[in-house]
């Protein structure tokens, strides 16, 4: 091969190159610019929301949860209460 056919072969190989850098950075920016889109309609979204039924919802919630904490904490009173009549029996049967 002379001199010309290797500096000919190594310029096809960079135009290659050159090419295949052109798509794929053509390629990311069509994706940014899609990612920015859904970005803005996301915000747009969020910013349109009726955030009153969002927070009632929560309301319900915290009610909820506190009415089964206060059930929660009548069971676990008189689980205490029986513990102590069983330690009382335990007791009074040990005496005698």
């Amino acid at each position: 091969m002379t001199t010309d056919s290797i500096l000919l072969a190594i310029l096809a190989v960079l135009t290659l190159g050159l090419i295949v850098v052109g798509l794929a950075t053509v390629f990311l920016i069509s994706n940014m610019r899609a990612m920015r889109a859904e970005q803005q309609a996301m915000r747009r979204v969020i910013a349109n929301m009726d955030w009153t039924t969002v927070l009632s919802s929560m309301q319900g919630y915290g009610k909820e949860s506190v009415r089964i904490l206060d059930i929660l904490d009548k069971r676990l009173q008189k689980l205490e209460a029986l513990e102590k009549i069983h330690l009382t029996q335990m007791d009074s049967n040990s005496r005698r």
